[in-house]
């Protein structure tokens, strides 16, 4: 595949997605609920590996982890979860960057059509051996990669746009950087999530909390349970 003909799929340096640092790393794993030590060897890489995550280096003001970071973990999270071993995929990734023509690969549109084919078949060769559990069929590999990347929204060139954090329904939490400057938050509301979880760190109760923000007392409740790590 030529890579100009998937260029725009991929937000530009300068593309506030791209550029934005929006949570460290441990945030991020949190929101995503995937551990701190594994997201930290997604973003930083393996001993004898390279990073998986295309994050910033932190300088100061900026954060690592940008909306292309973060959407790039949930799907390697969707591939984690489909039976693909992290510290085979860098190979696989390289055979996909090659397919794709860009390095993008875990937030290509075509991840979802070509790429799982192509990832299936790396698996079976020699090169590939031990990228994905010998339990997982293709099948059910598809379906889970499928329904990682349902919750990637793209704008019209393909490009993820918002990101919708599975883990926290039945509440709706999404990333999107033209809103509340990337800071995940209620959908419907626009409430941040981190400004919810704060009232109830500071022990406000759960329906005082509720009412200051004017969102459901379940909205609050996941929020407890998933940031704080505890019930109201």
């Amino acid at each position: 595949m030529a890579g100009s003909a998937h260029a725009a799929a991929v937000p530009s340096l300068l593309d506030p997605r791209q550029q934005w640092g929006l949570l460290n790393l441990s945030q991020a794993g949190r929101y995503l609920r995937i551990a701190k030590r594994t997201f930290h060897r997604w973003a930083r890489g393996y001993p004898h590996g390279r990073p998986l995550l295309h994050v910033r280096e932190p300088d100061g003001d900026h954060l690592p982890v940008t909306f292309v970071s973060l959407t790039e973990a949930h799907v390697l999270d969707g591939l984690r979860e489909a039976g693909v071993r992290p510290d085979k995929i860098r190979p696989a990734l390289d055979v996909l960057a090659r397919e794709f023509g860009h390095e993008y690969v875990l937030i290509a549109p075509e991840l979802a059509t070509d790429g799982v084919e192509v990832l299936w078949d790396f698996s079976r060769s020699r090169a590939g051996s031990g990228l994905i559990v010998a339990e997982s069929g293709q099948h059910v590999f598809r379906e889970i990669v499928d329904d990682y990347l349902y919750y990637v929204h793209r704008d019209d060139h393909g490009a993820p746009e918002v990101l919708e954090l599975r883990h926290w329904h039945p509440a709706k939490v999404i990333v999107d950087v033209r809103r509340s400057f990337g800071q995940p938050i209620f959908a419907t509301s626009g409430v941040r999530v981190a400004d919810v979880a704060g009232m109830l760190k500071a022990g406000d109760d759960a329906e005082i909390v509720a009412d200051e923000f004017g969102i459901g007392i379940e909205d609050v409740r996941t929020a407890a349970r998933l940031l704080l790590g505890r019930a109201t």
